[in-house]
């Protein structure tokens, strides 16, 4: 075993209760400081929501509250369907199709 003898290290001294050779310096830790931790309490961030942010927040709040699904209907529909009485309307179907395309393109 060799012994470096330029690490500012000597074999059975003690180096000041510091395990660290002379000259070197403890990293940052990313801990803050005294002065860091009063300056963060002065210094604040902030966030401002557009006006389309906030009304997609309120839409996704307000759906959140409906139930997934809306029994009643589909009773109502279920038994249109078993009496003959639900009509299709293809025209209707083919313009709300053609509406979101729009929204989406």
């Amino acid at each position: 075993m060799v012994i470096d003898s330029n690490n500012g290290i000597k074999p059975g001294s003690s180096n000041s209760g510091s395990s660290r050779p002379a000259g070197v310096t403890p990293k940052d830790t990313g801990a803050p400081s005294k002065a860091d931790s009063q300056s963060s309490t002065t210094r604040r961030d902030s966030v401002n929501l557009s006006a389309e942010a906030q009304s997609m927040n309120r839409l996704e709040e307000n759906l959140a509250k409906l139930p997934d699904v809306d029994s009643e209907r589909v009773t109502s529909l279920k038994n249109a369907i078993a009496e003959g009485r639900f009509e299709i309307d293809a025209e209707r179907i083919a313009q709300n199709m053609l509406n979101q395309d729009d929204l989406l393109g």
